[in-house]
């Protein structure tokens, strides 16, 4: 079973929001997936948040 990882909930993640633990141990099992949409809906915010 692989679960499908939201845009809001990666920017959640990456500020350390609530559910970042349980996203740690999806990552950790290898249980996650994304698609092109997420990512290219993703990289913007993180090349924003780099620049800061």
């Amino acid at each position: 079973m692989e679960v499908l990882v939201d845009t809001s909930i990666w920017i959640d993640y990456f500020r350390g929001g609530a559910k970042s633990n349980e996203l740690d141990v999806l990552i950790d099992e290898n249980l996650i997936t994304t698609n092109d949409i997420i990512l290219a809906e993703l990289i913007p915010y993180l090349k924003i948040k780099k620049q800061t």
